[in-house]
């Protein structure tokens, strides 16, 4: 099927076309379709598809510039872009700040309840299924994906998390809970995809609580269509100064590299320093891990690579964990990446 006479349908989704623009991209339209409960509610959501696209765009961006690698290439209209085509990971990747929707209902926390650290849950993405949640054992037996493209996908989820929850702030949002799926480059590449937008995320205003995501929508409060707006004017207000924030600078950088053992490894040197320091009365001490510090001069500044480096050599995955930061030029701010 042939859409403007240059490009073909490739998929039409619940919320999305894909289209073969012919040039080795793809196109993604975004639809104004609405959909809840596993396709039991269905409507639609008067410019959805300008505003979800508009969002993403601008969320693609900032993660770009903060070293997440995207399927985002640029944006061709109010409700297109244009993207890498990606082999999409079955696998639906959840980050929770706060205790929202299934999870307040699963565990019996109160809704609006802070989270933390943040949980990550990982989800078989299958319509037929009802996308069940799944664990790291259940991706290997079924194939989904290798343990070090999980290593991966688990990583930049929280990347995402740490500079979404940033620039949400920005936003006097608060960054409830979102869903991100990623894919493989034609290069093996992972890369995120899909969108980010409130379609995908649960955004509530910083100091109401008011909701201004999908779930307006899903439990019919009304205002749907006003607050998809709300939340686009206040991205496209905040990003140019995140643009000024958080400049792409190449060129000389450092790179710190913080490594501990994992919690669930024995540390007898932490316990050690544990209890001398409650010896000296300091009993507010309630645990003590010890590491140590890398620090790498770099001649380009890559996340990326730092974070390859880190795995491959500089710790030990099965039983360290190591977090690293990025100081791009004079005065500029630390780049912090939990992994």
């Amino acid at each position: 099927m042939t859409g403007d006479g240059s490009r073909n349908k490739l998929h039409e989704g619940k919320a999305k076309i894909v289209w073969d623009a012919g040039d080795g991209t793809y196109v993604v339209e975004f639809k104004d379709d609405a959909t809840a409960f596993d396709g039991k509610k269905r409507g639609r959501i008067r410019d959805k598809g300008r505003c979800n696209n508009l969002i993403s765009a601008a969320l693609f961006e900032l993660l770009e510039r903060e070293g997440v690698p995207t399927h985002y290439v640029r944006t061709l209209s109010d409700r297109e872009m244009v993207v890498v085509p990606l082999e999409i990971v079955m696998v639906e990747v959840v980050v929770r700040n706060v205790a929202a929707g299934s999870l307040a209902k699963r565990l019996g926390l109160e809704e609006g309840v802070p989270v933390a650290p943040p949980v990550l849950e990982l989800y078989y993405k299958s319509d037929a299924l009802g996308d069940p949640m799944i664990n790291r054992y259940h991706v290997r037996a079924l194939g989904l994906a290798s343990d070090e493209e999980m290593d991966r996908i688990e990583a930049l989820a929280l990347r995402v998390n740490d500079v979404l929850s940033r620039a949400m702030a920005d936003c006097d949002l608060r960054l409830i809970d979102f869903k991100l799926e990623f894919g493989r480059a034609r290069d093996g590449r992972i890369l995120l995809g899909d969108e980010i937008s409130p379609d995908t995320c649960r955004f509530w205003d910083a100091a109401t609580n008011e909701k201004l995501d999908k779930d307006r929508f899903r439990r019919d409060l009304g205002g749907v269509e006003d607050a998809y707006e709300q939340v686009l004017r206040r991205v496209t207000a905040a990003a140019p100064t995140w643009r000024a924030a958080r400049p792409a600078v190449s060129g000389p950088a450092q790179a710190r590299v913080y490594i501990t053992l994992k919690k669930t490894v024995l540390d007898p040197q932490g316990a050690a320093v544990e209890n001398a320091l409650k010896a000296l009365g300091y009993g507010e001490v309630s645990g003590v891990r010890v590491g140590k510090v890398i620090i790498l001069d770099l001649a380009e500044a890559s996340p990326e690579r730092v974070e390859e480096m880190s795995r491959r050599l500089l710790a030990n995955p099965v039983i360290e964990d190591f977090t690293f930061e990025i100081v791009r030029g004079t005065g500029a701010r630390s780049h912090s990446v939990p992994v």
